[in-house]
């Protein structure tokens, strides 16, 4: 078998394959996620396009990249087993288990970060109507925040810089001032 001698060359394939998943997961197929969130009632969560076939495509990458992942263990059997290589396909399995566990690690990272960018915008509403002395209730500035953080990501979205964006307010750690103070010497 001509494949199997040059198994030793493409040896370390399944690794940048499973680092090429996790980004698909993280950055290519998070809405799907998001909308089942909005589903579930979390009306935090903005749901940017979703493009059909994702799903497919989730599963698609994840069934490549398991076999792909048996590599190392043809790799195995072959240089030091008597064994037919081809077991090393039992191990396949394993990877769409590792797979599923990706993807679910990399989808609840982008949601959380869509969450902390959500929150940021959540206490820039607030300190806005603090600081103006318009005390609202906490559904109105839930509400005014959904309205305000659909809008701007929108509109990022549009620009094509929705995770720069969101990537901007979820790592700043810009807190207004009273709000320190609040926190702070209580």
């Amino acid at each position: 078998m001509d494949i199997l001698s040059s198994l030793d060359y493409w040896f370390w394939t399944p690794v940048v394959l499973w680092a090429l998943l996790f980004l698909w997961f993280y950055r290519v197929s998070y809405p799907l996620y998001l909308k089942k969130l909005v589903k579930a009632g979390k009306k935090w969560a903005y749901v940017p396009a979703v493009k059909p076939g994702h799903k497919l495509l989730d599963l698609f990458f994840t069934l490549i990249a398991s076999l792909f992942s048996a590599a190392p263990a043809i790799w195995v059997l072959k240089n030091w087993t008597e064994l037919d290589p081809l077991y090393g396909f039992a191990v396949s399995p394993l990877f769409l288990i590792l797979g599923v566990i990706l993807c679910g690690i990399a989808k609840k990272k982008a949601a959380r970060l869509f969450q902390d960018a959500y929150f940021l915008e959540y206490r820039r509403v607030r300190y806005e109507s603090e600081i103006k002395g318009k005390f609202q209730s906490e559904s109105d500035v839930h509400n005014r925040t959904i309205w305000s953080f659909t809008k701007n990501l929108k509109k990022a979205e549009s620009r094509g810089r929705l995770w720069k964006l969101v990537n901007a307010m979820a790592k700043t750690k810009k807190i207004p001032p009273d709000v320190y103070a609040e926190t702070m010497y209580v």
